[in-house]
């Protein structure tokens, strides 16, 4: 059995975001926080999360500003280091929750990108690092046309929805998951010109930071991802300083493998990857 909760929380600029959290009824092990990726929301991990408290972890993710139940423009960012404010919030959060138990954070894609530049500002209390699918770099050159017309229109109307065109396969081979996804109110199918800008600068500059990549972490990619590059991805984790590392890129997995065919045992690697290191 496990035990679910939920609230609102504030941001350093007072952005009311969002939290929820899973926990097993006997004492934690641990603790883990979670981070969605762009245009997604932590509902979207409740099953992962329940795996997780399942055995034994005390698990809790939130939305950020501009994604599921938090307030903020839809996929706007008026500055990259809003979203690592957000995050760090949110990791004193998860640290007063832990109490002085073990915590780690696992973040996916968009998720991950602001882990990454978060780690580099050197967090209390992190013992290890889960990423999957690193949006790092994405994995096919966009039309030059795009992304000049995104950079001038950025300049005047910044916020001005443009849909991603993700396609809900590109995501998962589940099909079961594709429909919900489909279904989701809170899932977000439009970006903005300025967060297109300021999350491509947020991947640009981590280039050569790899080694100061200190702390242990497990990174799960996907093999046959179209959304994040997985190659991209490798060759930056390839540079980190980290004595303890692990990547792998999951046969045939598409964007979201935490919600594929075969996450199951996805979930399990990586219980026993924060078992082990805490």
């Amino acid at each position: 059995m496990t035990r679910r909760d939920e609230g609102f929380f504030s941001a350093r600029d007072n952005t009311r975001l969002y939290w929820q959290s899973v926990l097993p009824d006997a004492e934690p092990g641990s603790f883990v926080g979670v981070v969605h990726g762009f245009g997604d929301h932590s509902g979207r991990y409740l099953r992962f999360m329940d795996a997780l408290a399942g055995e034994g972890h005390g698990v809790m993710a939130f939305d950020y500003r501009g994604h599921g139940k938090a307030d903020g423009r839809r996929g706007y960012c008026a500055k990259w280091p809003d979203y690592l404010d957000d995050l760090e919030v949110f990791w004193a959060r998860l640290r007063g929750a832990a109490q002085g138990k073990p915590t780690f954070l696992l973040a996916h894609s968009h998720g991950a990108l602001m882990a990454l530049h978060w780690v580099l500002r050197r967090p209390e209390g992190l013992k290890g690092l889960v990423l999957t699918s690193p949006y790092l770099k994405l994995a096919f050159e966009p039309p030059m046309l795009k992304v000049l017309a995104a950079r001038a229109v950025g300049t005047i109307i910044p916020w001005l929805p443009v849909p991603t065109d993700i396609k809900y396969e590109q995501l998962s081979n589940d099909l079961q998951w594709q429909k919900e996804t489909e279904a989701d109110p809170l899932y977000g199918k439009n970006a903005t010109p300025r967060w297109f800008v300021q999350s491509t600068q947020a991947q640009n500059a981590l280039a050569g930071r790899g080694q100061e990549l200190t702390v242990p972490f497990y990174v799960a990619a996907g093999g046959a991802d179209s959304i994040a590059s997985t190659p991209a991805s490798k060759a930056f984790f390839d540079t980190a300083a980290s004595t303890d590392q692990r990547f792998e890129a999951r046969e045939g997995m598409q964007h979201e493998v935490l919600c594929e065919v075969g996450k199951e045992a996805l979930w399990a690697d990586i219980s026993r990857w924060i078992s082990e290191h805490r």
